[in-house]
């Protein structure tokens, strides 16, 4: 029996009710796939600061400017150990492409899992344009093949596509299959208050499409308005998120991310999602997503209200 060549990664994220964490999970389970004699072994597994399963139960500690700016830096010095000692090595998450200074300290020959980031991000443009051109010069002459989890760099900046695929956080989408089932609410979504998603704008929007008999599940933070008509979950896993958006019919997606795994358990279950507007270009499901504007919610009231008439 072939014996499996072990490559040691380390990851910021490995839950399976997280966005990174699915994101990831998904490039070991499809690498190993595609490359039988390869395993996979966590370098960080027992390290309180790795997101889990478990990570609901002490959300503040990946919340935190330490986590989110400087952990990843405590990876790329484990690796570089690990490559000292002979060993293969794997960068998974956190990767957004505007973080220039982890794609110029990881070791050679460094593995690393789908590149992050929004390519309409307003504060700080500029900044965020040069860093990312950085970061792409020193991808192209130091990494062979790059996976993006979304293809919007693809149309931002000009790239070899053979070298450079767009959307891998589509890889494992599919349809559910369809089961008839009574519909418990009309709108689903998650929020978080560290998002995008203007508070007032959202409550206001409720507000109004509350007015006209309509209900929501509402998943993450709690929004607490309305509650005869509106539930809040919390922070659930996947299978129990899966489980409420497929009793529902409307979704409204987060304005950051166009295909976040939300959404596509959202579409999977056939719901009909309003997204983003800046993303239309983009959009490969304009027959079940629908745009608004994120911004004059009377405005995006009056469009959702005109899509569930029909």
């Amino acid at each position: 029996m072939q014996t499996k060549k072990i490559i040691y990664f380390w990851a910021s994220d490995v839950s399976k009710n997280s966005g990174e964490g699915i994101l990831g999970n998904s490039f070991l389970k499809n690498f190993s796939k595609d490359n039988k004699n390869i395993r996979f072994v966590n370098l960080n597994l027992n390290d309180k600061f790795q997101k889990n399963d478990l990570f609901f139960k002490n959300i503040k500690n990946f919340e935190t400017f330490y986590h989110k700016y400087f952990y990843s830096f405590k990876g790329i010095l484990k690796l570089w150990t690990n490559f000292f000692s002979g060993k293969k090595v794997c960068y998974l998450n956190y990767l957004p492409l505007w973080n220039f200074l982890i794609f110029l300290l990881l070791p050679p020959k460094t593995l690393i899992g789908p590149i992050t980031g929004t390519a309409y991000r307003k504060r700080y443009s500029i900044l965020i344009n040069i860093f990312e051109i950085v970061s792409l010069k020193i991808i192209n002459f130091r990494f062979k093949k790059i996976y993006f989890s979304h293809n919007f760099y693809l149309s931002k900046y000009s790239l070899n596509k053979k070298k450079f695929k767009g959307n891998y956080i589509l890889k494992d989408f599919c349809y559910k299959k369809k089961k008839k089932s009574k519909k418990k609410f009309d709108f689903v979504l998650y929020y978080r208050k560290e998002s995008k998603l203007n508070e007032d704008y959202l409550i206001n929007l409720i507000k109004l499409l509350n007015s006209c008999n309509n209900n929501f599940a509402i998943l993450g933070d709690k929004i607490n308005i309305n509650k005869e008509k509106n539930k809040n979950f919390g922070f659930v896993t996947r299978k129990k998120a899966s489980t409420i958006i497929s009793k529902s019919k409307y979704a409204i997606s987060n304005p950051e991310n166009l295909y976040s795994y939300f959404t596509q358990d959202c579409l999977s279950h056939n719901l009909l999602v309003f997204y983003n507007k800046i993303y239309f270009q983009h959009n490969i499901f304009k027959h079940q997503m629908k745009p608004i504007s994120y911004t004059f919610y009377k405005k995006d009231y009056s469009t959702i209200k005109n899509y569930i008439k029909k």
